[in-house]
């Protein structure tokens, strides 16, 4: 009997690991205009599919295999039967040198020419290459992304029709890390046109994106089904509870 390869010809398989009981992970790579995008991907070990995705955007200075990145991905395969995956963002992980300690470049990032255009055509590209998979199901394909994972994401989420619903916030209109970036107007121009169902999460005390522009770019999201969770604490404390709720509300509705 004859099977047909579906697997896109810019996709390519990595290493494999068993993450922990219950989940597999696997590198791979997809290459977009002529440059190599690493991730990795979670799933419930044994699954077969189709499954549904999620597709995560890590912070900035950090990687597709951050301590976050790494327990949301296993957690959304083992507790909600997801598929999960985080790629290094532009500059960061195995695509460039950005650290945690390394702010010089961060900065230099932002003023990059095309910086949020290629970003977008980047994402999309990871989702046309993991949804042709015959393990994933195209119809239930979610994203993840907080602080900078949304301020690369937002773009990403209005123009890729097939999101079906996402997690977004620690970010705003106003505040340092939005002076330092220059991110206002694109906040501005695209999220009007996010449409999906969209949770937005707040740190109350949070010292680089301000609370009330915080809430005024929560206003601007064109979806009718959102809601905004907060918690107290500076931008990097958000409590267990606070991921625990972005999961439980991706498992709602990518399952509906």
């Amino acid at each position: 009997m004859t099977t047909t390869d579906t697997t896109p010809s810019n996709f390519a398989w990595g290493a494999e690991a068993s993450a922990e009981t219950g989940v597999r992970e696997r590198d791979f790579t997809v290459t977009v205009d002529g440059e190599a995008i690493p991730g990795v991907l979670w799933s419930p070990e044994g699954a077969t599919g189709p499954l549904p995705l999620v597709l995560m955007g890590h912070g900035g200075q950090s990687n597709k295999r951050a301590d976050r990145m790494q327990s949301i991905g296993r957690r959304l395969a083992r507790r909600q039967g997801f598929m999960a995956a985080s790629i290094d963002q532009i500059e960061h992980g195995d695509r460039g040198t950005i650290t945690l300690d390394d702010d010089t470049d961060y900065r230099a990032m932002w003023k990059r020419d095309g910086l949020m255009a290629a970003s977008t055509r980047g994402w999309r590209g990871v989702a046309a290459a993991l949804t042709a998979l015959p393990e994933v199901d195209a119809d239930r394909l979610g994203y993840w992304g907080l602080s900078m994972g949304t301020m690369f994401g937002m773009a990403f989420v209005a123009e890729e029709p097939l999101i079906r619903a996402a997690v977004l916030g620690l970010a705003s209109l106003t505040g340092p890390s939005v002076d330092r970036s220059g991110i206002r107007p694109t906040f501005e121009a695209y999220a009007p046109q996010v449409t999906c169902p969209v949770m937005w999460v707040v740190q109350w005390d949070d010292e680089r994106f301000d609370l009330d522009g915080s809430i005024e770019l929560y206003k601007l999201l064109g979806s009718k089904n959102k809601r905004l969770i907060a918690f107290p604490g500076l931008h990097a404390e958000a409590p267990d509870e606070s991921t625990a709720l972005t999961r439980e509300f991706l498992g709602r509705e990518l399952t509906r």
